[in-house]
């Protein structure tokens, strides 16, 4: 009888595997067989649950994402309004452990354009997700235009992932989060302006 195997386990080991090789020998070289050899298997082991390189890339990063959510929740628990969306930005543009490797994954996907077909799609509903939660942590924080403040913050984000990836020494992730934080401080400043325009409309 065949062995019976979780299919999500399996997906993220897949997920590991496809990480360990983009780390150690660069995104060029993610592919099938190597993710299956990291495994120990045949391709079978992978193409039974990832039909192509492009899937390959998709699942990590879904992997990734479901990190990423339990780290901010984890990060964002003690802290409300402004603050969390301050902690939040700090974290966003901050670079640890696997994070330089998933990005260049992104890029990877990203730059394939319609040739990653509806795997590129995926990417862009990961993106349009980030962005939604986003939109409500600006919300809670009480800043004004939450869709405009989320935008810019949304794409603050992403050039820095992609800055940190062409000059990773001179965007570390203390330059970062310190840019991360002047823009929320803009955001709040653009808040205080509002409560104060509109109290002096009212006397």
């Amino acid at each position: 009888m065949p062995i019976e195997v979780d299919a999500a386990h399996r997906l993220d080991e897949i997920a590991a595997a496809t990480i360990e090789v983009a780390r150690e020998r660069g995104v060029r070289a993610v592919t099938i067989r190597a993710v299956a050899e990291r495994l120990g298997g045949s391709t079978a082991v992978v193409t039974n649950y990832v039909p192509s390189r492009a899937d390959l890339m998709v699942n990590a990063l879904r992997h990734a994402e479901r990190e990423w959510a339990r780290e901010a929740d984890a990060l964002l628990s003690d802290v409300q309004g402004f603050e969390r969306l301050s902690v939040l930005a700090r974290w966003m543009c901050s670079t640890v452990d696997d994070d330089e490797v998933m990005r260049r994954l992104l890029m990877e996907i990203v730059a394939a354009g319609s040739a990653a077909g509806c795997e590129a799609e995926q990417v862009r509903e990961l993106a349009r997700a980030q962005r939604e939660e986003l939109r409500g942590v600006v919300a809670e924080a009480g800043v004004p235009a939450p869709d405009v403040a989320a935008d810019v913050l949304h794409l603050l984000f992403r050039g820095y992932w992609l800055s940190a990836l062409e000059d990773p020494e001179g965007w570390p992730a203390e330059r970062g989060a310190k840019a991360a934080q002047a823009a929320v401080e803009m955001l709040r400043g653009g808040a205080s302006a509002e409560a104060t325009s509109g109290g002096a409309s009212g006397s």
